[in-house]
């Protein structure tokens, strides 16, 4: 909501954990859908309040570049359960690294331009 006022200049907005499901079931994508700079999304695959196909909906409806890196396992948080971490042979802090190096990629790319 910040990014799209018009006295702030914003080059590039990353979302972490957006919550795109109200409490009522609506898609709460309006900002989303007014942002004017890049935008990346880290989501986790089992977040309730932004089920992924509502969101690569939205996503497609937006006028701005945007990317999309998923925590597999993750929840809204981002916290993997114990059992997908060892069926995976992976750990929190490992997920959580990646992520921020695809933000860090996410911003490094989008301020080139």
């Amino acid at each position: 909501m910040v990014a799209c006022m018009k006295d702030i200049n914003v080059s590039a907005v990353v979302c972490l954990g957006y919550p795109l499901k109200g409490i009522n079931g609506a898609v709460r994508d309006e900002t989303l859908l007014q942002l004017t700079v890049p935008t990346k999304f880290v989501q986790g695959s089992k977040d309730a309040l932004c089920p992924l196909e509502k969101l690569e909906a939205t996503r497609k409806k937006m006028k701005v570049p945007n990317e999309l890196h998923v925590i597999d396992g993750g929840d809204h948080s981002f916290k993997i359960g114990k059992k997908h971490l060892q069926a995976n042979n992976s750990t929190q802090d490992e997920a959580e690294d990646v992520a921020v190096q695809a933000i860090a990629a996410f911003f490094f790319r989008s301020l080139e331009g």
